[in-house]
């Protein structure tokens, strides 16, 4: 079962590798939005536990 979103995975993935909002192509509060969203459902607070909680997903 996936529990993102395929619009918050493409962000998150990036962002958890440390790329900004505009390095990732949409904008910086379009990202931030999405970032927002992404942080409960993962369990983490930070771009750096983006990658921790994207690893456990797979």
């Amino acid at each position: 079962m996936c529990l993102l979103a395929s619009q918050q995975r493409e962000i998150a993935m990036p962002a958890a590798a440390g790329l900004t909002g505009k390095q990732i192509g949409e904008s910086p509060r379009t990202v931030a939005s999405h970032l927002y969203q992404v942080f409960p459902t993962l369990g983490g607070t930070s771009r750096a536990a983006l990658r921790d909680g994207l690893n456990q997903v797979k």
